[in-house]
């Protein structure tokens, strides 16, 4: 499924990771389930830090995703992680291994006041330019905070929940099915959007 190229790459990328990370995936009985197991049982024999796991995960929907290290971030991924999300989706197992995240200290403070779950939902496409930029902020936001749990969700995998939340437009980010918003927004923006749904 991945190239002998791409293998060969990502074998130099994770000699990056520092701890272990889980991939696993909650699965149903569909041909998309079983691409995506293949693909996560490749990734994971290219690093002995990698581990692939099924698991029942709750989530809004299978086949989900979850990239977990020491602790669970909140970072779920629903659908086939390929094409232009592939790398964003190798840039959240680097994150995950390494802890680290892209928000500034203020945002890490003002976080630290969540008290109560934020769910965010974030529609995509593999061929939109803007997703990966946003969805990489919005995993930022969950692993900064153990309130807050991120979906990527591909439209084209998961058309009925594209449908139900009435996606014209991506990246659309919907949180705690109150708070939407379309395309790029600023850091700050989003932690007062974040800030208004969780209270």
């Amino acid at each position: 499924m991945i190239s002998e190229e791409i293998k060969n790459n990502l074998s130099k990328v994770f000699k990056n990771l520092i701890d272990p990370v889980n991939l696993i995936l909650d699965k149903d009985n569909s041909q998309l389930s079983n691409n995506i197991k293949e693909l996560l049982e490749e990734i994971s024999n290219l690093s002995e830090k990698i581990n692939y796991l099924e698991e029942n995960l709750y989530c809004i929907g299978k086949p989900c995703i979850a990239i977990n290290s020491t602790k669970d971030f909140g970072i779920r991924y629903m659908g086939m992680p390929s094409g232009g999300e592939f790398k964003t989706f190798i840039d959240a197992i680097l994150m995950v291994s390494k802890n680290e995240y892209d928000l500034s200290e203020r945002t890490v403070e003002i976080l630290e006041m969540l008290d109560k779950p934020v769910e965010v939902k974030v529609f995509i496409t593999k061929s939109c330019g803007w997703c990966p930029l946003v969805l990489k902020k919005m995993y930022s936001f969950a692993m900064a905070s153990d309130y807050i749990k991120t979906y990527a969700i591909d439209c084209h995998d998961f058309q009925n929940l594209a449908l139900e939340y009435n996606v014209s437009t991506v990246p659309k980010v919907v949180i705690n099915d109150k708070i939407e918003f379309v395309g790029f927004k600023e850091e700050n923006d989003i932690l007062g959007h974040i800030m208004s749904a969780g209270m």
